[in-house]
């Protein structure tokens, strides 16, 4: 790691600097709804600097709503087949919070660890990820239970935290110091130094570890109908989710011209485990439930040795019925 100062009035020139040196620059902006939505910039004024949270994360960087795997068109000579990987942009996600950063750690480990997906892989190797600390939270967020903090510097290249006139730069990767490299001037070397007085205060909800533990015997408890009652199967916690990966593959097209797409899909719908045959192995909105709750807090510490849940509080802000996952959690392993 590389630690670096930065005047705070020095910001908008790095941010101009990371726009003209060609990438794609997509940030915070803030909407005439209130709400603040990451959306590629050209300049450092169309920038939200005073919010929480984004209304999405930034996952569609590198996993795509709707993603061209390749197309196809038949001619006399054969079959054309194009594909959209050699097509990526070198971007720049500016803004992200600390538990978006970690967010994107686990899903590298869900697309690479085993059998790599290509697409994802090739997005993510052009992608820098430059965060911001979290000076103020709200009642939605919980970064501080699933082993995070406002300050984390997991998954991000660079991570910087507001100290008054100074921004404090945290460097964590060699695309983090290649984009600090290039506004040089704009930087000095600092000594590490305690950040703890510029974050957020974030209340710890529940013990993770006594979670881990508790869950192991969770699958069977009555709680589950109880926490699920409301829940519409709307998705909309899955597509807020900066974690969530569920996807299905469809063709669009004839037999001659046609596309292969990869979109968002989520279990919390009733059709996504749905057979061919009609029969449906989760056939209430209960089971679902707590389909997606046991893949944060169970399965992906299983699979991959990390909790899928960063604490972000989308999914609680954005819910119809109000329901609230480290309540739902602490209900079922009581």
């Amino acid at each position: 790691m590389n630690i670096y100062n930065i005047k705070s009035t020095n910001i908008p020139a790095f941010f101009d600097q990371l726009i003209q040196s060609g990438k794609v620059v997509i940030a915070p902006v803030l909407k005439k709804s209130g709400k603040v939505f990451f959306e590629q910039v050209q300049s450092y004024n169309q920038v939200a600097t005073d919010y929480i949270q984004t209304a999405f994360s930034a996952k569609s960087v590198v996993f795509p709503k709707v993603e061209v795997l390749f197309s196809f068109n038949k001619t006399e000579e054969g079959i054309e087949i194009t594909d959209s990987i050699n097509n990526i942009p070198e971007t720049v996600v500016w803004g992200l919070r600390p538990c978006d950063g970690s967010a994107f750690n686990y899903m590298t480990e869900f697309f690479l660890k085993e059998n790599p997906d290509a697409y994802y892989a090739a997005r993510k190797e052009k992608t820098t990820l430059i965060a911001i600390s979290c000076a103020k939270a709200d009642d939605g967020c919980f970064c501080t239970s699933v082993d995070l903090s406002p300050g984390s510097t997991l998954g991000s290249d660079i991570l910087l935290t507001m100290m008054g006139e100074d921004v404090y730069a945290e460097v964590m990767t060699e695309k983090g110091k290649s984009s600090i490299d290039n506004s040089a001037s704009l930087f000095t070397v600092s000594e590490e130094k305690s950040k703890d007085a510029f974050l957020a205060n974030i209340d710890v909800k529940f013990s993770m570890e006594e979670i881990k533990e508790r869950i192991k015997t969770a699958y069977d408890s009555a709680e589950w109908k109880n926490e699920s009652m409301g829940c519409f199967g709307c998705g909309a916690c899955a597509f807020s989710c900066p974690t969530c990966t569920c996807f299905d593959i469809q063709d669009e097209g004839t037999q001659n011209k046609g596309l292969r797409l990869r979109c968002w899909d989520a279990c919390g719908f009733g059709l996504f485990t749905k057979h061919n045959s009609g029969h449906n192995p989760r056939t209430n909105q209960t089971e679902r439930r707590r389909q997606r709750l046991m893949h944060k807090f169970k399965y992906s510490v299983e699979n991959l040795g990390i909790v899928s849940c960063v604490g972000c509080g989308r999914c609680i802000r954005v819910c119809p019925a109000h329901l609230n996952i480290f309540e739902n959690i602490l209900s079922v392993t009581k």
